[in-house]
């Protein structure tokens, strides 16, 4: 489907794609925007032969996969960027808008729906305001739109990310910190998109001729702004994610410690009673073997080795007193 809006100076007209004189985009005439949704390659030859768009700038506007970029050519300027359509479990779903800007006509690529575009083409009062000023306009209202979805969807992510933070700070455990991981990864795609837009937002706000009026240069820097500031937000969240991926790496640490150190003191005071009970469980001779107390005194003298080894720990510190729990736990 192509749309087009042209303004004469007093109203909005619908003029028929084919009734569009074949001119350069380099050429100054009355203000216009051209709108393609879900093109058919018929339409993508006649745009390429009504407005001698180069072939690969052509493929660049209709691909998918194409990356968020800034380009200046000679006849014409491009902006592609990203809108987030949905955000799933651990990726976010993106939807390509393209832009060609030049000198009276703004051309707008887009496959499937856009609530942005979409309400835009409806709304003729504001689409005539808009198209009154300058078809760059256009460009920034969308794009404005568009970046305040990415704060929206940084914020429904942020607080499902604290309702994790505090169900992880007071029970940690691998359940928790599996879904942290995972909306880490959704997080990582958010922040990565809303840099490139950031860097996108950096090349508008410089006075050059490139199609774009230097009027809006501070229309884009509140963009370059919202998408700056989402960005440093969205590093915070990840940091922190960080913070409690490492904590969670000390609490394990400190458990193994724990039985590690538990074990030792077993292990301590066991030795020498495994040392007295083997040396004696020998089958040789011993002194003092023969005596009726003989058995009376190994257990006693294991008895006083424990209660020993105990002391000891306690002494060293391996067994810690009940009153040096409870101040480490005030």
């Amino acid at each position: 489907m192509i749309k087009v809006f042209s303004y004469d100076g007093k109203e909005v007209e619908e003029p028929d794609f084919n009734d569009i004189e074949k001119t350069s985009l380099s050429k100054k005439t009355k203000n216009q925007w051209v709108v393609l949704k879900n093109a058919s390659h018929e339409e993508i030859s006649k745009l390429k032969e009504k407005f001698d768009i180069h072939p690969t700038i052509i493929e660049d506007l209709f691909s998918p996969q194409t990356r968020i970029k800034y380009e200046e050519h000679v006849d014409y300027t491009v902006i592609i960027f990203r809108a987030i359509k949905k955000v799933h479990s651990v990726y976010v779903k993106t939807q390509v808008i393209s832009m060609v800007f030049g000198e009276s006509t703004l051309i707008t690529v887009i496959n499937g729906e856009n609530d942005t575009i979409d309400n835009l083409m409806k709304n003729k009062v504001r689409l005539e305001s808009l198209l009154k000023k300058g078809k760059d306009f256009i460009c920034h209202y969308i794009m404005d739109k568009e970046i305040d979805k990415y704060i929206d969807t940084k914020n429904i992510l942020g607080e499902d990310f604290k309702k994790l933070e505090k169900e992880f700070l007071k029970k940690p455990g691998k359940e928790v910190l599996g879904r942290l991981f995972t909306k880490e990864l959704v997080l990582l795609e958010l922040r990565q998109l809303v840099e490139s837009t950031t860097d996108l937002c950096l090349s508008l706000i410089k006075p050059i001729d490139n199609y774009i009026s230097n009027e809006l240069i501070p229309y884009f820097k509140d963009v370059y702004d919202h998408a700056f500031k989402t960005t440093e937000s969205l590093k915070t969240i990840l940091g922190r994610i960080n913070g409690m991926r490492n904590s969670y790496q000390s609490i394990v640490s400190n458990k193994m410690n724990e039985t590690m150190r538990v074990l030792t003191i077993i292990m301590a005071i066991m030795m020498p009673m495994t040392i007295i009970t083997g040396f004696y469980g020998m089958n040789v001779r011993l002194p003092m073997q023969e005596n009726d107390w003989m058995f009376a005194i190994i257990i006693l003298l294991l008895v006083v080795i424990s209660i020993t080894m105990y002391f000891m720990s306690r002494k060293i510190g391996w067994i810690k007193r009940d009153k040096d729990f409870s101040m480490n736990e005030s």
